[in-house]
């Protein structure tokens, strides 16, 4: 489906596609395809998400919401402490969907900037939270004056998924 996703944008046979990938295991097309586009994959369980822009860094994640086990102990380990204060700061009926939103907010940005778990997700703080403006709060500073942009993507219910482009804002188009 990639294959024929790119394809389709390139217009190109899907099978002439060749892929490649950075240092830290971030995919991207190889030299042949030299479009400027690029490209971002997630899945989880029956629901994906592919991101293309042109000439622009890019990341997205999708998850679906499910029992994690001790949520506050990830949240310890892995969210700033920006982060972990405004998730404390909820009603514990609202956490898991904040949780899900900071995390796949937090899997887009560390595959935006190429580095996956090479950068640690601490590095950063994102906004969580029902009614508060999604947007990268703080860059990490490993990362230099970048800018990124981040958007949250509508996909249903008891689903989070969002984007982060390196560009002043990100808008997000549903597939055509």
């Amino acid at each position: 489906m990639l294959r024929r996703l790119l394809g389709a944008q390139l217009q190109c046979a899907p099978a002439t596609l060749q892929f490649a990938a950075g240092a830290h295991g971030k995919p991207h097309l190889g030299a042949e395809q030299a479009s400027g586009l690029q490209f971002n994959l997630s899945h989880s369980g029956d629901q994906a998400l592919l991101g293309c822009a042109r000439d622009r860094e890019l990341g997205v994640d999708i998850e679906l919401w499910r029992s994690l086990g001790d949520e506050a102990a990830l949240v310890r380990r892995y969210f700033s402490v920006a982060e972990q204060h405004a998730y404390a700061a909820l009603p514990a009926a609202a956490q898991t969907a904040a949780f899900f939103q900071c995390w796949t907010r937090k899997e887009a940005y560390i595959k935006a900037v190429g580095r996956g778990l090479g950068l640690p997700l601490d590095s950063f703080d994102v906004s969580l939270g029902d009614g508060v403006p999604v947007q990268l709060l703080r860059a990490s500073a490993e990362e230099g004056d970048a800018r990124w942009s981040l958007a949250a993507v509508d996909v249903g219910p008891q689903v989070s998924a969002a984007v982060v482009l390196a560009a002043e804002q990100c808008l997000v188009l549903p597939a055509t």
